[in-house]
């Protein structure tokens, strides 16, 4: 027979798991460097970028275009790395909350 009550309970115990790992997210900061060390950005696991630093020997206008891709490719590691991150607290957080059903993966509803 289908428990109501024990439904409604996990349903309040996974709500709460998923404003921890927000919660935890919005602490955990991710730092992530160029290969050659030249930029540095930081973001929260939450994929919010806190900040983005390069070395003053790099500013110039003539590195311009090597800086711009540098920026990108180090801002979209450091974004992918905060995605990993989150999805693993994610799924740390909600074990034996949620039903394990092959392709239910409910981490990408999160922000």
């Amino acid at each position: 027979m289908f428990d109501l009550f024990g439904m409604m309970d996990k349903i309040g115990k996974l709500k709460e798991a998923v404003e921890d790992v927000r919660n935890q997210c919005d602490r955990l900061h991710i730092t992530q460097r160029s290969e050659n060390g030249e930029v540095e950005v930081v973001c929260t696991a939450n994929k919010k970028i806190i900040s983005i630093k390069t070395l003053p020997a790099y500013l110039s206008s003539e590195n311009a275009p090597a800086l711009d891709q540098l920026l990108a490719s180090t801002v979209d590691a450091a974004l992918r790395e905060a995605h990993r991150t989150h999805k693993e607290l994610f799924k740390k957080s909600t074990e034996g909350l949620i039903p394990n059903i092959p392709g239910l993966d409910l981490s990408k509803f999160l922000s």
